[in-house]
Parts: C-alpha cells; sequence; structure tokens
C-alpha cells in the first residue's frame, strides 16, 4: 500500500508549471530532524526561480524503496527527478541504464574532497552515477568499566567476554536473517583479506570466507552472545547494550548519540553512557586492520526525469559541505567529506570523528555487483542461523548458490 500511494503521488507531480520554476521531485525518506527539507527549500530558492525541489516520501522499509525505484525506473518515469539511493544500488541501477554519468565539473563537484569509500560506492566501471550524501561505518563499542582495553581482535573480544559473568559479557551483534547479518558477513570477510564475488557476480570465496563463517558460529556458541541473536537487529542489540546486558556491542555511530539521550532518563543507561568506550572494528588476524563494510545514502539522477541538467544542479547543491555538517549534527549521519571531520560542533557531536574517519578510508561497499539483491539473499540462506553454521559445507552452499545465480538461475 505505501508503495502504491507513492507511485501515486509521483505519477501527480508532473514536472512544473507553465512560466513558473521547474518542479523536481526528490523521491527518497525525510530526514526526521528536518535536515534535508531545508536544504531542498534553500536550494530552490538560490537557484533564481528555475526550479523547485518537491520532497515525495518512500516508505520506512528500504526493500520496499529499492522495489519502488526498481519499478518506476522500468518503466520509465519521468517524474522522478532525484532519487535517495542506498549505496548498494549503484552497480543494479548503472547497469540497467537507468541513471545519469556525472563527467566532467559535476563529477569534479560530486567527489571534491570526499573520501575514499563513499566515492567507491557511486562508481561502477570506473564511471560515476551518483552523488555521495551521507556515510556510515560500524565501530567497536564496549564498557570501560568492565574490561581494562579495547580488543584488537574479534578472537580476543570472545576471550575477553567468557571472563566476564555470563550476561554482563556479552556480544552484541546483528544476528537475525535481514541486510545487518550480511554486513556482519561482508565485514568478516574483507577484514580477512577476501570477497564474496567478483563485478560479474561470481563467487571468490576463499579460506577468509571460512574464517569469517567460523567467527560468526564461534560468538553464537560461545555462552556470551544475547540469547536474542538470531532474530536480532541494530536497536535490539542497542537497547540491550543501554540495558547493561553487553561488554562488547558492534553498531553505527548513531548509538552514541541515543545512548547519550536516554541517559537523561535512565540511571542505568546513565551509567553505561558514562562508561562507553569506542574503537575500531575488531581484526580478523592480529596486526592487520579490519576493512568494514560502508552504508550511507546517495543521490541519484534518473535518465527517464524531465529534467535531468537541472536535477543534477539540484542534487550538488543539496549536498554541498553545508548540509553535510548539518546532516551529521542534526541526523546522525556521518558526512562523506573529508573537512567536515574537522568542523568544530561536527566534533563535539563526534568525539570518535578521527577513527570514524579512519575506518571510512579503507572501508568497502557490500559486494559490487548488478545482481547484489539476489547475492545478499543467497548469504542470508546459506548462513543462517548463526549458531547452526558448519563453515566449510555454509561456504560451499553458497558458492553453488551464487554460482547459479550468475549462471542466470535461481537457486
Amino acid at each position: 500500500m505505501a508503495i502504491a500511494a507513492t507511485a501515486a503521488a509521483i505519477v501527480a507531480g508532473c514536472g512544473g508549471s507553465s512560466g513558473g520554476p521547474v518542479t523536481l521531485n526528490f523521491v527518497g525518506p525525510i530526514d526526521p530532524g528536518g535536515t534535508n527539507t531545508k536544504a531542498a527549500a534553500e536550494c530552490s530558492q538560490q537557484s533564481g526561480g528555475r526550479y523547485r525541489i518537491r520532497q515525495l516520501p518512500v516508505a520506512n522499509s528500504a526493500d520496499a524503496t529499492r522495489e519502488l525505484f526498481v519499478r518506476r525506473l522500468a518503466a520509465g518515469d519521468k517524474n522522478m527527478d532525484i532519487i535517495n539511493m542506498d549505496t548498494i544500488y549503484t552497480p543494479e541501477f548503472a547497469e540497467a541504464g537507468w541513471l545519469t554519468e556525472l563527467t566532467g565539473a559535476d563529477k569534479e563537484d560530486a567527489l571534491e574532497d570526499v573520501l575514499p569509500g563513499p566515492a567507491e560506492s557511486v562508481t561502477w566501471e570506473d564511471k560515476i552515477y551518483g552523488v555521495p550524501l551521507n556515510t556510515n561505518v560500524q565501530l567497536l563499542w564496549y564498557r570501560k568499566d568492565l574490561v581494562p582495553r579495547a580488543p584488537e581482535t574479534w578472537d580476543e573480544m570472545i576471550q575477553m567476554a567468557k571472563e566476564l559473568p555470563a550476561g554482563q559479557g556479552n556480544i552484541l551483534e546483528q544476528g537475525n536473517k535481514y541486510e545487518g547479518y550480511v554486513v556482519w558477513f561482508n565485514n568478516l570477510v574483507s577484514s580477512a583479506g577476501g570477497e564474496i564475488v567478483d563485478a560479474e557476480g561470481r563467487p571468490v570465496l576463499d579460506e577468509a570466507a571460512v574464517k569469517a563463517a567460523t567467527i560468526i558460529r564461534d560468538v553464537a556458541r560461545s555462552g556470551r552472545a544475547d540469547p536474542s541473536l538470531s532474530t536480532a537487529q541494530e536497536d535490539q542489540a542497542r537497547l540491550a547494550f543501554e540495558a547493561g546486558k553487553g561488554a562488547f556491542m558492534l553498531n553505527w555511530p548513531y548509538v552514541y548519540a541515543a545512548a547519550r539521550a536516554d541517559a537523561e532518563t535512565s540511571e542505568v543507561t546513565a551509567e553505561v553512557f558514562k562508561n562507553m568506550g569506542y574503537a575500531r572494528w575488531p581484526a580478523v588476524n592480529k596486526g592487520e586492520p579490519s576493512r568494514v563494510s560502508i552504508g550511507g545514502q546517495n543521490l541519484g539522477v534518473p535518465k527517464s526525469g524531465r529534467n535531468p541538467k537541472l536535477a543534477m544542479e539540484a542534487a550538488l547543491c543539496m549536498t554541498q559541505q553545508k548540509w553535510q555538517a548539518q546532516e551529521a549534527i542534526n541526523e546522525g549521519l556521518p558526512p562523506v567529506m573529508n573537512a567536515v571531520y574537522d568542523d568544530p560542533e561536527v566534533r563535539k557531536v563526534y568525539p570518535f570523528a578521527d577513527l570514524l574517519r579512519e575506518q571510512l578510508k579503507d572501508s568497502v561497499v557490500r559486494p559490487p555487483t548488478p545482481s547484489y539483491s539476489d547475492v545478499t539473499l543467497a548469504i542470508q540462506d546459506s548462513l543462517h542461523p548463526p549458531a547452526a553454521i558448519n563453515p566449510e559445507q555454509a561456504i560451499n552452499t553458497l558458492r553453488d548458490r551464487l554460482n547459479t545465480l550468475a549462471d542466470g538461475g535461481m537457486y
């Protein structure tokens, strides 16, 4: 119903009126703090009457949003001028020929001062198909009152957790059968020096993948995983950590601001927040830094839109350094530009800004392939539930499924 309602709104919004500014339909989620709404209004005003950006919100679901975009783009919808895309959409949408390539000054503007990870997320076959808007990487969050320092590796973290009482020493992760579980697996594979698929979607799984599957199983069977691991997502992990039910948590930076806010109304959370440490995501191999998956959003300009030139101008306006900082401060969404991490106001919100920037410099995108939507389902089906994983067998199954998909079949 949400998809149908949004699609109807899009069809109803056709361009601009005669003699007035061109209406550019911006389709995507609306920031809770209103940053992209303010950016749309200011950029519209600065256009000198050439265009007006109108926001059309989408369903609050990544899967539903992707389905909406795919259906409308495949149909050649002329009424989506700018789309707010998840970073994993770039290969699929670019390969299908749906996105406008950025060249010349537009390309330079879009990538100016942008960190390598976010820049890679708008790249497909050495061409640029989007404007980086915001980004994200997971960090390790830990209780400084329970452990003397942050663990360097996963094996070390599991050992440190076992030295604490059950419940208090839990490792909180996202083990539900969904995209967050794929992020965990991809983080481990990349940190072990491997990859999941090549650009054609062919599996390149090796011992790094087996090691990744082994770590997931070991966490699940350690006696220090939350009982709800196989159904846990980001917020369940966050709330358990705030309630004092874990010593370690792997999660996105938003959990810091959330804990700070919740500490005002909960004595337990206040104690947790006072002792909330942060560190680089743990390594798989000692002495080799972790490489984690980036999240975030990019702005894409569909080829089928009525005014791609103006839409590109508007997208570049809405991602300027000013709005990068406001997204970080008001929305909890890390910026893609290097300089924004040195903004004093941003650093107040992100005391871990340097750590975040460091991880972003060598972060990775989730398997960059046009068939990502099938690849992620294959990973989930082959490796779930965590405690039941047989590492060698699970990776062999995943390899077979990915080969089947690459051959055009369904597993």
